[in-house]
């Protein structure tokens, strides 16, 4: 097989207990990557059309990249399924140590089918199936799941990812958890919890075979000297503090939501100093990188809050804006603690801090009253609120039943015109960026397969503007437009989706992009022995793109329906943007012409997938 890989993809089913291996050709990884590419071309085979996303016959997939193990910050795995979110495309992706680990088993990909018959955990060792009883785990957090199965398997060194009560109750915001990092979105931990795998555990010993071992480690070695002499601020900001550390300087600057998406600014949120870097790394007692990492943005911290103490990994930037200044709360202990309830059900905090805001603006409005919370008090600023109300919605409990699968379904439980105040797009709640401060997260909501999603452009217009640079041999044109020149920009935006494919496939963190002599195409030739190219790796990007689209075309998703709420569109009445508007239908309507697809619906043109080498859905898609 090519180096690089395994060359082999394993399945599981859940409700016969059965395996089956698939080796895979050579083709198949030089088209589609790995990660996040394998997993779209393996679920478009082998998904029926118009399965349940909760059901038997949905897959539920974990993968690696070609990168993924090799040293050069790879530590990066994919989920992937149709998502109960979208009744579409469904990913999501997280860091820490399970990816090597998991490559190290002898595969690139792990599929999960079927329902078991009781809760289950996975035990993937060195290539060795076992499925475990996990009865006497449902219903325990993550953080207890992942200390028990170490515990019982005799390993601290065992890697798990796995689901708290809230993919146990099919949570729509429910995410898989593992080693403090989460794959948040899509509602992939619903879909785990609805085949009852409370968890799946890895221990590999398998080493990478890289075609070219020694230019690999000198191209690795360049790369770290690049992140060590690099001036970019961004690198700085996440060596010494993480993502928390943007809070204050996206308040100031009107990208950071403040009372659900209606003020705007430092004036309205003055606050915000108590939710710096500074402030929440004085409580780190250890610093944490993923595997293979020279960042290091992630740590431990231990604080002590009027709920008791809070231990577990710091707090990242969506969760500090969506439960402090998008529910006007500035005390970092009560967010630390709604943190940590979301992060042992396994909620997503970009979701639950989305719902509580839109919760407490119906209860403000007189639309909900304490009758229907439980006696909860979803007032403005109110800590204790916020903390109650994580926990219900983690535990699918009283009114937290009604906000636990996002805004637009508690929109439609409650009524009463509040759809209105629901920040969602397709289904999925928007993370905590403004797309009139930067128009890329704009494309990234609208067009990407999964909605609302920010890491789909990561603010593209910043690049080189003081922020990260494009990968050697590539030249992006968005630091050098106008932002909100829609048409300029859109081919832009086309090609640095399919950088964004490229990398997320290949197994890396985008954070690792920042200094500009990052070797892509170079290290992913190194490791493989191919004449890869960086043309070649956007034109798989795009592909990758392109059958994540056909996928939600397929599946009866009209993402032309997909409509970004008002409050994000229009002109702001104060605040750094005001008066600032973006033609958001302009941004959709050309994005999808760049990416070859119908400037109305999304469908991808026929001739879009000839030129892909897609020629198989030609004529397929309704």
């Amino acid at each position: 097989m090519t180096n690089g890989y395994n060359g082999k993809v394993l399945f599981v089913d859940l409700t016969t207990g059965s395996t089956e291996e698939e080796g895979l050709p050579e083709k198949v990884y030089r088209d589609f990557i790995g990660g996040q590419g394998l997993g779209a071309r393996i679920l478009y085979e082998r998904l029926k059309p118009k399965v349940d996303p909760l059901g038997p016959d949905n897959m539920l997939g974990f993968l690696v990249g070609p990168l993924t193990g090799t040293g050069i910050h790879g530590a990066r795995f994919q989920t992937v399924a149709k998502s109960p979110v979208t009744g579409g495309w469904g990913d999501a992706n997280s860091g820490g140590s399970l990816a090597p680990v998991l490559k190290a088993t002898g595969y690139d990909g792990v599929f999960f089918s079927g329902i078991s018959p009781k809760p289950v955990y996975v035990f993937l060792d060195d290539g060795k199936v076992e499925i475990k009883d996990a009865s006497h785990l449902w219903g325990k957090d993550t953080a207890e799941t992942e200390e028990a199965i170490r515990k019982e398997l005799g390993d601290e060194k065992v890697k798990i990812a796995c689901i708290g009560p809230a993919g146990e109750a099919k949570s729509l915001m429910a995410c898989i958890r593992h080693e403090g990092s989460a794959a948040g979105r899509s509602g992939i931990g619903a879909v785990m919890g609805s085949k009852k795998l409370k968890a799946f555990a890895v221990r590999g010993t398998k080493k990478v075979s890289l075609a070219d071992p020694e230019g690999f480690a000198a191209l690795r070695k360049e790369y770290l000297k690049s992140v060590k002499d690099t001036e970019h601020p961004w690198v700085g900001m996440f060596k010494q503090w993480g993502t928390c550390s943007f809070l204050s300087p996206l308040i100031e600057c009107a990208d950071s939501p403040i009372k659900n998406w209606t003020f705007y600014g430092a004036e309205k949120f003055p606050n915000h100093g108590q939710l710096n870097g500074d402030s929440i790394t004085k409580y780190q007692y250890k610093k944490h990188a993923c595997t293979g990492c020279p960042l290091g943005c992630k740590g431990w911290t231990r604080i002590d809050t009027k709920y008791g103490l809070v231990e577990g990994s710091k707090i990242e930037y969506e969760t500090l804006s969506l439960m402090g200044p998008n529910c006007m709360i500035s005390d970092l202990g009560t967010i630390c603690k709604a943190n940590d309830i979301c992060n042992r059900l396994g909620l997503d905090t970009i979701g639950t801090g989305s719902s509580i805001a839109f919760a407490m603006e119906c209860y403000e409005r007189g639309v909900i009253t304490k009758e229907d919370t439980g006696g909860i008090e979803l007032t403005w600023g109110n800590g204790d609120a916020l903390v109650a109300m994580a926990e219900k919605i983690g535990r699918r409990q009283g009114f937290g039943a009604v906000l636990a699968d996002g805004t637009k379904r508690a929109a439609e439980r409650i009524g009463k015109g509040s759809e209105a105040w629901a920040m969602q797009i397709g289904g999925q709640d928007l993370p905590a960026h403004d797309p009139r401060t930067s128009t890329g997260y704009g494309w990234g909501y609208q067009v990407d397969a999964t909605p609302a999603r920010h890491t789909a452009t990561q603010s593209m217009d910043g690049w080189g503007k003081g922020a990260p640079t494009a990968p050697k041999g590539l030249d992006l044109l968005l630091a050098k437009t106008d932002p909100t020149d829609i048409p300029a920009n859109a081919p832009e935006w086309a090609k640095f989706t399919g950088l964004d494919r490229l990398w997320t496939s290949a197994g890396l963190c985008i954070f690792g992009f920042y200094p500009e002599t990052m070797p892509l195409a170079e290290a992913i030739s190194a490791a493989t022995g191919w004449d890869f190219t960086l043309e070649e790796g956007i034109k798989a990007g795009q592909r990758i793109q392109t059958l994540r689209q056909a996928f939600n075309i397929r599946e009866g998703v009209n993402t032309g329906d997909w409509k970004l709420p008002e409050r994000l569109t229009g002109p702001q009445d104060h605040g750094p943007n005001e008066g600032k508007v973006i033609d958001v239908k302009a941004m959709k309507n050309k994005g999808y012409e760049a990416l070859g697809w119908d400037s109305k619906t999304g469908r991808p043109l026929d001739s879009t997938l000839e030129k892909l080498g897609l020629k198989e859905l030609v004529g397929t898609l309704p």
